[in-house]
């Protein structure tokens, strides 16, 4: 029988799944814009009036897989940290369209018996699979939809209502809306809340006061939503409402934390590696263009040559990570942080240099 090792605790480090949906105009692109390293993936051209870094819209199916490959394999050296697609109704089109080309029919109606909706609901899944890599790699992957009322009914209301739900056709909204639910850590559903106020004293006549735009985060009767981080039912559409969840895992921090909750020491007994030579005394009050190029081991080359190029010391981006952005423990060598914040270090040098520049006082540019 195979030994299989038991996996503890919170996985940190994984992109996270979202699925953002709502009216027209509510603001789907603008708050899908503002999360971290965003790239869009334009299937409908809403975001041709924006300042958004986004890929080539697709032309067929293939072409967004490819696109969607290439995020993974580049997304380290372009700093892309979450992928964005606008709008996934649109982009089930191109699904369709490779369906009837690979079978030769003018319409998925074509294929009898239904089968060309399984056919597309067996692609949709493969695709999620797909995006799961780019997740596992710590990138973010946003699915942005329209949103339609469809009437529906329920056990304890005698009359139909309207519920909103994800805008995908007819005849597969049982099929791929679940899906996306499902693949999801968080759907989102975006609307138009109106706030209406009694006009009478006995409250029987009301009138508009005012239109806000809210985001909802949990289902109800009206409109689908789910969470997995505890989110309170009702948020502005403000990026800043969730921005917590995007914040950069600080996992030395929350291993120090978890220690002296146990009341376990945090602070080993100093080794001999901690006191200093002389000659590296000498050495740190060196001026820059004196001192031999510094040998990083356990840092990728690209971010050793960048350190390098720009005479940016170890000491100092120790600081500004632990000090500034505290995302690590003070103290907490750069040789010893996690391979993904390496790389986020590399593809946004020029924020980390700026930061350099602005909190370390014995930093010299030549």
């Amino acid at each position: 029988m195979p030994n299989f090792e038991e996996v503890n605790g919170i996985q940190y480090n994984s992109g996270i799944k979202v699925v953002i949906y709502g009216q027209e105009g509510v603001g789907k692109s603008t708050l899908a814009a503002a999360f971290p390293g965003a790239v869009f993936i334009d299937c409908e051209g809403s975001t041709t009036r924006m300042n958004v870094r986004r890929l080539q819209k697709p032309t067929s199916w293939q072409m967004l897989c490819d696109e969607v490959e290439f995020v993974r394999q580049k997304h380290a050296e372009k700093g892309y940290q979450t992928l964005i697609f606008d709008t996934f109704d649109w982009a089930e089109r191109l699904a369709l369209d490779d369906i009837c080309a690979t079978h030769k029919i003018n319409g998925i109606e074509g294929l009898n018996y239904g089968k060309g909706w399984e056919y597309e609901k067996e692609m949709i899944g493969r695709f999620l699979d797909a995006t799961e890599r780019l997740i596992t790699e710590g990138v973010n992957v946003v699915f942005l939809c329209h949103a339609i009322a469809r009437k529906t009914t329920a056990p304890e209301v005698m009359e139909e209502y309207d519920h909103w739900e994800l805008k995908l056709g007819s005849k597969t909204t049982n099929k791929i809306a679940p899906l996306l639910k499902e693949w999801s850590d968080m759907t989102l559903f975006l609307a138009f809340r109106t706030n209406i106020i009694a006009t009478d004293d006995k409250g029987k006549k009301h009138k508009a006061t005012s239109t806000e735009r809210v985001m909802y985060t949990t289902k109800s009767a009206w409109w689908d939503a789910k969470n997995r981080f505890g989110l309170p039912e009702i948020l502005p559409i403000d990026f800043g409402a969730i921005k917590h969840l995007f914040a950069p895992v600080r996992p030395a921090q929350q291993m120090i934390a978890q220690a002296q909750a146990q009341d376990i020491p945090t602070e080993p007994e100093p080794s001999p590696s901690d006191f200093v030579s002389q000659e590296e005394l000498v050495a740190s009050v060196m001026p820059p263009s004196q001192k031999a190029p510094q040998l990083l081991p356990d840092i990728p080359q690209k971010l050793a040559d960048l350190m390098h190029e720009y005479n940016v010391l170890p000491h100092q981006i120790e600081h500004v990570s632990a000090d500034v952005w505290h995302y690590f423990a003070q103290g907490q060598p750069m040789s010893t942080y996690p391979a993904d914040y390496h790389d986020y270090l590399t593809a946004n040098w020029t924020a980390v240099l700026d930061a350099v520049k602005t909190n370390c006082s014995d930093y010299v540019p030549f």
